[in-house]
């Protein structure tokens, strides 16, 4: 079995612990009169909300990751950031628990895995929410990394969670039937091999922290060594056999540590 198995088939213990590193403190005020909702009207844009809130545009756009801005949608309530400082570009953001928040909600909203999102609060209680609790909100780097979806329609039927198995540490992505699986991001080839329990895999390095994993591939288009730009396909879409759909599974790793790939990649819009 290759080197590189046990970036796939290892369910760390430690992951369970893991947060986020150097938070602010959680036990700051709100700022006097504020309000964590606003409503836009009918003709209002995100920038138009942005100017009224006197809050920089792409930090309430970052703030609330799947807003469209379609006029049609019954989605047209934002969330409001305490301050600028709430949401930097590369994260983690900071929230006030508000009534009638549950942190699926939130996970939801904010497009994260929920089990990043208890395993960033330690010991908070997801069945009894403190309202005026502030929290943190573990996106990482959605404005700094780059990154992209390795399929254009991602569509996604297990995601980073806990299974009767143990913790799903990627995405399994059902696809098109053998479709084009990209890189995330540039990087080079450091496995294009079979992997014994998840055939036909890709595993790229982006930089010193990041690897990314494309496992059940139909056909392999890449090999070890290689250098890639991101336009380029590492593979098709093969038998996900955990869904028994076409489709793979993708995984991200930091530091060779397995993290949830929704904190990092694009939003996706809500359906």
């Amino acid at each position: 079995m290759s080197r590189y198995s046990w970036q796939i088939l290892g369910l760390s213990l430690l992951l369970l612990a893991s947060g986020c590193s150097s938070p602010p403190k959680l036990d700051v005020p709100p700022p006097s009169d504020f309000e964590p909702f606003y409503r836009l009207s009918q003709d209002e844009t995100l920038a138009d909300a942005a100017r009224q809130l006197e809050i920089d545009r792409e930090t309430l756009e970052r703030f609330n990751p799947r807003f469209q801005g379609n006029r049609s949608s019954s989605r047209r309530t934002l969330r409001v950031p305490e301050r600028d400082s709430d949401v930097p570009p590369e994260g983690p953001y900071y929230y006030r628990i508000q009534a009638g928040d549950t942190l699926s909600k939130l996970a939801q909203h904010f497009h994260i895995s929920l089990l990043s999102l208890i395993q960033a609060n330690p010991g908070i209680q997801p069945q009894s929410l403190r309202i005026g609790q502030r929290i943190i909100i573990p996106v990482k780097g959605r404005d700094t990394h780059d990154y992209r979806w390795p399929v254009a329609n991602p569509q996604v039927r297990i995601n980073f969670s806990y299974q009767r198995w143990g913790v799903h540490q990627g995405l399994t992505l059902e696809t098109q039937s053998r479709e084009e699986i990209f890189p995330i991001a540039p990087g080079q080839v450091v496995f294009a091999g079979e992997m014994r329990g998840f055939g036909r895999v890709v595993i790229v390095e982006h930089s010193k922290k990041h690897q990314s994993i494309y496992a059940y591939c139909h056909a392999l288009f890449v090999e070890e060594r290689n250098r890639l730009s991101g336009r380029h396909p590492v593979c098709s879409a093969g038998n996900q056999r955990q869904i028994d759909k076409p489709g793979i599974y993708f995984e991200l790793r930091e530091e060779g540590r397995a993290v949830s790939p929704e904190n990092y990649l694009p939003a996706l819009p809500w359906k």
